[in-house]
């Protein structure tokens, strides 16, 4: 065994230096660089923004330490990892684990301080890249880095029932958490947009129906609680949640969810449907108590496992949800397709018939372009931006959408059929590309090589895109024997439970919704999928049997794979016919109409009863302009459309939204609203003028609108169209926004309920503790176990006597009271419910970050009759002296969050919110 080369101090703090200034300018390289003050025509564009790390860049997916042994992997097809090689802890010999066909770096070196190896394919290939060793601990026995909260040891006892001296079982328990951080977020809104759909005025932040909902009753417990053996306190919740349900039934806004109850006397029908719904709801309700509370150990509460053992009743919903999905994508794919696939089976002379079926099925339905690492789409785009200038010619605006896809279908081909290996390489130039300019240049590149090979098709689709021949084709019979797509039919019996129930969230999100959701759950799945390989492998072998309620992550390919399916099939779904009637009166209302407008008044103005030809315009055109629209939507389920209408007439929060709409699209919305523009203004002159026209918009500016119009009518119609766009985008992106900032505390609640049930397990002084009955106790046990005895096992606390000195303060400016209304608010977004009662009195409005806090700290010092004022409303006199919200106010409240204190920086202290989630219009 060669002989452990023992640096020198001097030597090790030179190295430690380099390191240092080496992390520095990875930092500063991912730094946007500053543009010195200069004449605008001088000005000059900053260096593209450097996306990822050198490090990932040049193929280096992670560094594994088990025990006295390091382990380098790298990226290999799609998400795969390589183990490449396995170094000594002890000597710093290297073997290579990797074979040379497989191999992606080549290790140059390791020190105490330092890695240095080379890409062999990808970034600046050859050069040698430094990274940190992440064995170098000063004054630690073990390689392994304790982590900061000191909750390692527990965490891998909850999942996997030991403690391990390595740094992989906790990445992969890092990534299960993800996932539940990620639901706890999700889940949370989706019981709000359903209270909240309830409308009762009054007592709106008080409505939490969902929460009272289990899926330990029965559909026959739940609407007959009298017949059952549960206490009579139960009973009475179960009478109230019922009397909700009822009520949520009969607004008929479900209906904007595409939820709606059958038209039919046969009430066998109509009872199967609420029962369906109330599975629907009491599923959300119980994920929520699994993610938004710790309940360890309790077996009907594990998040991957309680769908198994609870009444059938309920995977008997999850499967109808399913198979009516996949029913109504295989019912008549290939009659309602026959045009294109005719076209195809004409032009493709090389496929059989068949084959171009099942290839057309898997592109249109499972989507599997999606699934190969790069964008279809961008690589058409990019070849007819460069080469394709007659296929934009407005001849073919009727048809495009047609043209497009049958472009993108023979391009899918050729990666998924014919050269599987161009699509490996793409795949791999992509991640070797630092900035997005890179990618830019590479899909540029490989659209110049395809041009070449499919411009003749092309031509050919383009030659067919004409009326008379798609009208032929689609009177034309297609005769095929349906068995042909029985390999690529999927039915609810190929996905598992927890699969088909992530399907059933998906019905209350929206699309943007869905795919954030399901691209994080399937990253985190392949994950899981690949630490179990690299753990399970003959190389690192290391013990990976999960503890009872994790032990659905042994499945994770197979749930990766169909998550994949449950995210093609998944979409925002179009509102029910039967929530019209609603919908009109919430359109209505949120264009400036008083919300007590009687059914029957609704009726009359959009002449919904009336029949007729061409009587019908405002009717069609709200619902084309309004209804129509996701942002419309989004708006109705997380707000209230009289009180949207009325914070619309707020400028200054007008401005502010208009403000962050890039400037192009200022001009553009300004030229399409503004009746007579005057292009020559300055950009704060057209913001202002927007922001006019949005505080003044009223449904008497459309009443007359025609929806058949020509010249000037048509002219005015479209820049009513383009006024309410505008004015729906600039409310969506106010509430969206605030959503988003309400996640990050959501989030934060969600790991203080985690990490008080697994300190609870170390810290005797906890055992008999309940986080409900004080929010600080977490923080403030920690806090104390630093100044008595020095025996916290938190080490950001333990380490940091300064910091740890100001979260003591911030916990002691706080109240139990405070920050459990904090905590309620948090859990019911009560921000954006209150949004209008106290945003016109903010004096100035300039991050989402102000409003979310000065909104949230008006409700938190709300005199109640009830409740001692002195404690919760000692802020009360700043709040409505500045006109702005307190920070020391935000500091106490967040101090139950004090026990991790990165978290409590960066939730706490504006500048460090990161405001990078804030949306704008793209």
């Amino acid at each position: 065994m060669a002989k452990k080369n023992k640096m020198k101090p001097r030597e090790l703090r030179e190295a430690q230096k380099k390191a240092r200034q080496l992390k520095a300018a990875e930092i500063n390289n991912n730094a946007a660089p500053a543009i010195a003050a200069m004449p605008a025509a001088e000005v000059i564009a900053p260096a593209a923004e450097k996306k990822k790390s050198s490090v990932k860049a040049a193929g280096m997916k992670s560094i594994l330490v088990s025990e006295n042994k390091m382990y380098i992997t790298s990226f290999g097809k799609g998400n795969s990892a390589v183990l490449e090689y396995e170094v000594d802890n002890n000597d710093y010999n290297k073997t290579q684990l990797s074979s040379k066909g497989s191999s992606n770096i080549e290790l140059h070196g390791v020190n105490e301080v330092n890695i240095t190896f080379s890409s062999k394919h990808g970034f600046e290939s050859g050069v040698e890249i430094n990274t940190s060793n992440p064995t170098h601990r000063s004054g630690e026995s073990s390689p392994v880095r304790c982590d900061m909260l000191g909750l390692k040891s527990e965490l891998e006892k909850r999942f996997f029932g030991k403690t391990f001296d390595d740094n992989i079982h906790i990445q992969l328990i890092y990534n299960i958490l993800d996932i539940e951080k990620i639901l706890a977020v999700y889940v949370t809104n989706i019981v709000y947009a359903l209270n909240n759909m309830l409308g009762v005025k009054g007592s709106e932040s008080h409505d939490d129906f969902i929460g009272y909902l289990s899926t330990f009753n029965t559909y026959k417990v739940f609407t007959n609680p009298n017949g059952s053996t549960l206490s009579d306190d139960k009973k009475e919740n179960i009478r109230k949640s019922l009397s909700k349900f009822n009520a949520l039934l009969k607004t008929k806004r479900l209906g904007y969810f595409g939820l709606e109850e059958p038209k039919t006397k046969d009430t066998r029908v109509s009872q199967a449907y609420k029962k369906r719904v109330y599975h629907m709801l009491a599923i959300v309700g119980q994920i929520r108590q699994c993610v938004f509370h710790d309940k360890s150990g309790a077996k009907r509460f594990d998040l991957y496992s309680f769908i198994n053992n609870i009444d059938s009743e309920y995977r008997d919903t999850l499967d109808y949800l399913v198979d009516e999905r996949f029913d109504s994508i295989n019912k008549g794919f290939v009659q309602g397709n026959k045009v294109n696939i005719s076209l195809l089976i004409d032009m493709m002379k090389g496929y059989e018939a068949d084959d171009i079926i099942r290839l057309y099925y898997d592109f249109i339905v499972l989507k599997s372009q999606k699934n190969l690492g790069f964008s279809i789409k961008k690589l058409r785009e990019k070849m007819l931006e460069e080469y394709g200038y007659r296929f934009k010619d407005k001849q073919y605006d009727p048809v495009r959408s047609k043209m497009y896809k049958l472009m993108d279908f023979l391009l899918f081909c050729n990666y998924y059929r014919n050269d599987v290996v161009a699509g490996e390489v793409l795949v791999r130039k992509l991640r070797f590309s630092m900035t997005d300019d890179e990618k830019e240049g590479i899909y540029a590149d490989e659209a110049a090589k395809l041009w070449g090979k499919f411009r003749n098709d092309f031509e050919n689709i383009a030659d067919h895109m004409n009326g008379d021949v798609i009208k032929e084709l689609g009177k034309a019979d297609m005769y095929f024997d349906e068995k042909i797509l029985d390999s690529e039919k999927k039915n609810a019996s190929d996905l598992l439970y927890f699969s088909k129930m992530i399907y059933m969230l998906t019905y209350f999100l929206d699309g943007k919704e869905i795919n954030d959701l399901l691209t994080t759950l399937i990253s985190k799945f392949d994950n899981i999928k690949e630490f179990l390989k690299i753990m399970k492998s003959s190389a690192v072998d290391v013990e990976c049997e999960l503890t009872a309620g994790y032990k659905l992550f042994n499945d994770s390919q197979r749930i990766t794979n169909e998550l994949f399916i449950v995210k093609n099939i998944a979409s925002m779904r179009k509102p029910a016919a039967s929530a019209k009637l609603t919908m009109f009166r919430d359109a209505l209302t949120i264009l400036g109409i008083d919300d007590n407008i009687t059914d029957d008044r609704i009726s009359e103005i959009l002449k919904l009863k009336e029949k007729g030809k061409g009587i019908h315009g405002l009717r069609n055109f709200i619902t084309n302009n309004v209804i129509e629209s996701s942002r419309f939507v989004y708006l109705i389920k997380y707000a209230n459309a009289q009180k949207i209408r009325e914070v619309a007439k707020n400028e200054k929060v007008v401005m502010f939204v208009l403000g962050g709409i890039p400037d192009t699209q200022i001009e553009r919305y300004y030229k399409s609203c503004v009746e007579f523009p005057d292009m020559n203004s300055s950009l704060e002159a057209k913001r202002s003028e927007l922001a006019r026209m949005i505080k003044n918009i009223s449904f008497d500016d459309f009443k007359n609108v025609k929806q058949q119009a020509k010249g000037r009518e048509n002219v005015a119609k479209e820049r009513a169209k383009a006024v309410i766009g505008l004015y729906l985008t600039v409310m969506y992106l106010l509430v969206k926004n605030l959503v988003n900032v309400n996640a990050r505390y959501v989030i934060a609640i969600h790991c203080l309920e985690r990490d008080f049930g697994l300190y609870k397990e170390i810290i005797p002084e906890l055992a008999s503790k309940n986080l409900k009955n004080d929010y600080r106790i977490l923080s403030q046990t920690l806090c104390e176990l630093c100044d008595d005895r020095d025996e916290s096992p938190n080490l950001f606390l333990k380490k940091n006597k300064r910091l740890r000195k100001c979260v003591e303060v911030d916990i002691n400016n706080a109240d139990s009271s405070m920050t459990r209304k904090y905590r309620n608010c948090i859990a019911h977004l009560t921000v954006v419910r209150e949004l209008k009662e106290y945003i016109g009195d903010i004096r100035t409005v300039d991050s989402y970050f102000s409003i979310y806090h000065y909104v949230m700290q008006r409700c938190i010092t709300k005199r109640e009759n009830d409740t001692k004022q002195e404690e919760k409303i000692k802020y009360e006199d700043d709040l409505l002296k500045n006109h702005g919200y307190t920070k020391d106010f935000v500091k106490a409240l967040n101090s139950p969050f004090g026990y991790n204190i990165p978290r409590f920086k960066n939730l706490s202290i504006e500048q460090l919110f990161d405001r990078n989630e804030y949306l704008t219009e793209k």
